[in-house]
């Protein structure tokens, strides 16, 4: 048990160096002994746990994505109003965004990807697929006639594209500081309030909310 920890460790003890590497000097000019060394093991114990360094950026990437999942696997809940629902996946996800170690991770990731285009269109796949936590919520509550959702899909990155216009590409292109306690509010509640105006709109003409109203009043 203990020489499965300690190997989980130095897994990710490469990892982080690989992170700070890449971050300070650029994917293709880092190298493997560089990263051992940073990681205070040696090159055969990193070849050990990736083959490669292309291998490293995949666990980079992938750990990117699994975050994305976590944050957006949220269960719908009839009884809960569906704003609050929302604005607790967008609190999450803003969270995510605002940890330090995620900012590097992205930064490293696009810097990559924007120097192999079959690189950015596989993990852009992928990013959407993770976000099929939300894509499922938004189905369901549109399911039960509170929203009118035609492509779960694109309305989880149309969510994401709102907060992520002030809570991520800011941070990532501009260096702007990480928003603040009322800049978090600001951003939650317009993000939350202009996407749920827009989807309601559509679900106040829809047949089966009007059916669904019936069976209520019938009871």
């Amino acid at each position: 048990m203990k020489s499965r920890t300690l190997t989980q460790q130095k897994r990710q003890d490469i990892l982080k160096a690989a992170l700070l590497e890449f971050d300070a000097r650029g994917f293709r000019e880092t190298s493997m002994d560089r990263i051992a060394q940073t990681a205070q093991v040696s090159k055969r114990t990193v070849y050990n746990h990736f083959a490669s360094k292309d291998a490293l950026f995949g666990a980079i990437t992938a750990e990117l994505s699994e975050r994305v999942q976590r944050v957006t696997d949220y269960r719908y809940d009839p009884t809960r109003p569906t704003d609050q629902q929302l604005r607790s996946i967008g609190e999450q996800m803003l969270d995510m965004l605002a940890a330090p170690s995620f900012v590097s991770l992205a930064k490293v990731a696009l810097a990559e990807m924007l120097r192999s285009p079959d690189l950015a269109k596989n993990t852009y796949q992928l990013f959407r697929e993770r976000q099929s936590g939300l894509a499922a919520w938004l189905a369901a509550a549109s399911a039960d006639g509170q929203i009118a959702v035609a492509d779960p899909v694109w309305a989880a990155d149309q969510f994401f594209g709102l907060i992520k216009s002030f809570a991520f590409w800011p941070q990532i292109l501009g260096g702007q500081p990480v928003p603040d306690s009322a800049a978090r509010d600001r951003i939650l509640d317009s993000s939350v309030v202009f996407f749920l105006r827009a989807y309601r709109e559509r679900a106040a003409d829809a047949p089966h909310k009007k059916k669904r109203k019936n069976k209520r009043k019938s009871k």
